[in-house]
């Protein structure tokens, strides 16, 4: 944790975040000293152990018969139980990360159900977790818990979930995409969790987790949460590999043919992925390289996307070529071109890419590498 009397020197290097310059990294190369001292069992260090843990994301619900014209991000009742059938029948168990990293063999029957934005039809989809003997994470916006008038979960409903085994994560504090509000960075560092654990039931030892808002993170931005939250849930597709502080979420989509989701479930077994990409996660790069050691063909390869594309449709497999191609003759090294790639499938003023590289065995997409996001700067040439 970061003491009182170093809280400026922070607040100025997450100030430079929010402005586009060199951000936390820069303010410590100015000033070691200003380097968080972090408690070293809560930061999880790499896992070799092969860890493949599916990760989902539910936003809002409603019934079937509902007369509320449903948004791109809700689900039903009805399709959130089927989703909790499939799992039990398959034998997958809920698990809520601790901030540990996972030890001993890996369990591929593992599955984190998240649920963003804490919006008041989630006090039913907890209910039926339970009645599957599942548990969930709650990311909760703080700055709305106890504004009238909004369907926002009170303190007194997530401390009812949290005393029935739920987890209660923090989803910025009024909502806000932090790589571009230095007051967002601030507050959630400094503000939000005093007023979370304010709530009886959440407790420094359990408010590890949060949810950037939109998906949106920077490098300086991970780096500069993680003292204080080591696990970090995004919106890029693929699994959690048990350690990392960046943690991979599907997203529960309404247009999303629901055999995606479980082709998804059972990717978890496929074992570790054979690309891994050489710039940093959540970093500004028009064209990236990923290493290659198995010489996957980059022709048989396909970009699994959750940013919408031009027709509004999440998850839709494009094929990775001619964006992606080796850089020499033997093929171990990739490299993918983001910005010709968003510049011929996604709306003009597109910033940023979430995606994975995937090969498709039969009818099914299997992920080749782990999710990441890159944003591009977008020029209309018009």
């Amino acid at each position: 944790m970061i003491f009182r009397g170093s809280l400026l020197v922070w607040i100025f290097g997450l100030l430079a975040v929010a402005t586009g310059g060199s951000g936390v990294l820069g303010a410590y190369a100015a000033n070691p000293r200003a380097q968080p001292q972090a408690h070293s069992s809560r930061i999880p260090a790499a896992n070799p152990t092969g860890w493949n843990i599916p990760v989902l994301c539910y936003h809002t619900f409603h019934h079937e018969d509902s007369s509320r014209t449903p948004g791109p991000l809700d689900e039903t009742y009805e399709g959130l139980e089927d989703m909790l059938h499939y799992l039990r029948e398959n034998g997958f168990r809920s698990f809520l990360p601790d901030g540990d990293p996972l030890q001993g063999k890996p369990d591929p029957q593992k599955v984190i159900i998240t649920f963003d934005d804490g919006h008041v039809s989630q006090l039913r989809a907890a209910d039926l977790l339970e009645e599957y003997g599942m548990r969930g994470i709650f990311f909760v916006i703080p700055s709305l818990i106890e504004v009238p008038r909004y369907p926002h979960m009170s303190s007194n409903h997530l401390s009812d979930l949290a005393n029935r085994g739920h987890l209660i994560g923090v989803h910025g504090h009024r909502h806000v995409s932090m790589p571009v509000s230095g007051p967002e960075i601030i507050a959630v560092w400094d503000t939000v969790p005093e007023l979370m654990m304010e709530i009886p039931g959440i407790t420094d030892e359990n408010l590890h987790s949060l949810a950037f808002p939109y998906g949106h993170y920077t490098p300086a931005v991970t780096r500069a949460m993680r003292p204080r939250y080591p696990l970090q849930y995004t919106v890029n597709p693929g699994y959690w590999d048990g350690s990392s502080t960046l943690i991979p979420r599907i997203l529960i989509t309404q247009e999303t043919d629901r055999e995606f989701y479980f082709d998804y479930l059972s990717g978890a077994l496929a074992g570790p992925r054979e690309l891994s990409m050489r710039e940093p996660n959540g970093s500004r790069q028009s064209v990236i390289h990923f290493e290659n050691p198995a010489r996957l063909d980059p022709r048989a390869l396909y970009i699994r996307a959750v940013s919408p594309d031009d027709d509004g449709r999440y998850y839709d497999s494009r094929s990775a070529a001619p964006f992606l191609s080796a850089d020499d003759r033997d093929g171990h090294v990739l490299v993918f071109d983001v910005s010709a790639y968003l510049e011929a499938h996604h709306p003009i003023d597109h910033r940023a890419l979430s995606f994975a590289v995937t090969e498709k065995v039969g009818e099914i997409y299997r992920f080749v590498s782990d999710g990441y996001l890159i944003w591009v700067t977008r020029v209309d040439a018009g």
